[in-house]
């Protein structure tokens, strides 16, 4: 009978060390189950950032990124999201650049029965103000103007909204495309009294307009002395302009 009972108490020390080695810590267990929550959540999140990269919807998916990256930065596809979020943001940058760009031009092309045929035109404010703002008013600005039209010819000039330009005799401009050569071309003052000064060089402006993104204008006003008039252009649509 002692002999039975010494087995059994052999038996029971034995099997007590293996059910404590097959015990989980619960609270292990809960960080487990959590890690699962997280990576199946950025999981759903990746592929929502695939789908609206395909979809382009560059800027939702860069929000995306720079949630989960925020949030859970040690997740198993936060390397992935890391990777592609700066050359997203750059992409990002750059679109916007070029949105603003082009939305800086204005283009009217229409047919004119009093002009006796089509009337295009190109125009976009410069890049800084002329003159310095009056009470409850915006600075003013100069404006440069690209016309084909059937009567008048083709021209480029600029508007002043600070006041008449003026010229020498013989009446010069100073242009620059981007870092190219300055060419000094003629001028012209309207004898119709518009505040503009025509810039005599149509063929040689929209041949390198296309590919300029500044360019620069040495003109005098009549209040305000020479100034260099800069303009950025690098969103110009040429087939309005510089088509047949």
């Amino acid at each position: 009978m002692k002999s039975n009972l010494a087995i059994v108490a052999l038996l029971a020390s034995m099997i007590l060390p293996l059910s404590a080695c097959n015990q989980v810590d619960p609270e292990a267990e809960l960080a487990q189950r959590r890690q699962a929550r997280v990576e199946a959540e950025v999981e759903k999140q990746y592929h929502n950032f695939e789908q609206l990269l395909a979809s382009g919807r560059a800027d939702l998916a860069l929000n995306i990124a720079d949630h989960v990256l925020k949030t859970y930065p040690n997740s198993k596809l936060a390397p992935k999201f890391k990777e592609k979020v700066e050359p997203l943001r750059a992409q990002i940058v750059a679109e916007r650049e070029t949105r603003r760009l082009d939305e800086l031009w204005v283009y009217h092309d229409e047919d004119d029965a009093e002009a006796g045929g089509r009337v295009r035109t190109a125009y976009l404010f410069a890049k800084d103000p002329i003159g310095p703002a009056e009470a409850g008013k915006e600075a003013p600005r100069a404006r440069l103007v690209l016309r084909r039209h059937p009567q008048w010819g083709d021209d480029v000039y600029l508007l002043s909204e600070r006041g008449p330009f003026s010229c020498g005799t013989p009446c010069e401009l100073q242009v620059q495309f981007d870092d190219g050569e300055v060419r000094t071309v003629p001028g012209e003052i309207p004898e119709t009294g518009e505040h503009a000064i025509f810039v005599k060089d149509f063929e040689y402006f929209t041949q390198h307009l296309p590919d300029a993104k500044l360019v620069k204008v040495n003109a005098t006003l009549a209040d305000g002395g020479a100034q260099v008039i800069s303009f950025e252009v690098g969103g110009y649509k040429s087939d309005t302009i510089s088509g047949p």
